[in-house]
């Protein structure tokens, strides 16, 4: 929207949030690269295609909105590998609306735990170069859509077909028996 304005000489960056699990007591450094640097935000937001080109799942869908036989641990959740492979199953909450986790920020020791002595660390997004202008994935996409609706043509022309030959074959067979 033109009337929020533009943030100006925004940064690219590899941050680090801390995730404490309230279930095992465990915390999780939570790696970021190739986010976005504002300051002023009180709040991250996160990229799920992102986080899903490594691999990471991102189930956004409120469990209000989903139909209960859809419903299992992994629903509105965020589930990573940890670099020791382990599973990491985020929970999303609601805010109004808006998913979220809660996080803090870590401290310095924590990032530089690199023998997961103390925590553990998760690489959410690649590392290697993310340009949300790459049409890649667009051109992707579309010619996955275009293959599942040849897909889907080709099956229903198949039916018909069936039962066309079948109505043909009653048909005939019907004829044969009246004479």
């Amino acid at each position: 929207m033109e009337d929020l304005g533009t943030v100006p000489n925004v940064q690219i960056t590899t941050a680090a949030i801390a995730y404490d699990d309230p279930e095992s007591w465990h915390t999780y450094i939570l790696f970021y690269h190739h986010a976005l640097h504002i300051p002023t935000m009180q709040r991250h937001l996160l990229n799920p295609n992102q986080m899903r080109a490594n691999d990471v799942i991102v189930n956004e869908t409120p469990l209000v909105l989903l139909p209960y036989d859809l419903r299992n641990k992994h629903s509105h959740s965020v589930v990573a590998t940890t670099e020791l492979h382990e599973e990491l199953d985020i929970p999303l909450q609601l805010e109004g609306v808006t998913s979220f986790f809660k996080t803090r920020m870590p401290t310095r020791a924590e990032v530089e735990d690199t023998d997961n002595q103390t925590c553990t660390h998760v690489h959410m997004t690649p590392t290697s170069g993310w340009d949300p202008h790459d049409t890649t994935m667009a051109n992707h996409e579309a010619s996955l859509c275009a293959a599942m609706n040849n897909e889907d043509s080709y099956a229903r022309r198949r039916i018909v077909q069936a039962v066309t030959t079948e109505i043909k074959n009653r048909a005939s067979s019907d004829h044969r028996n009246r004479k």
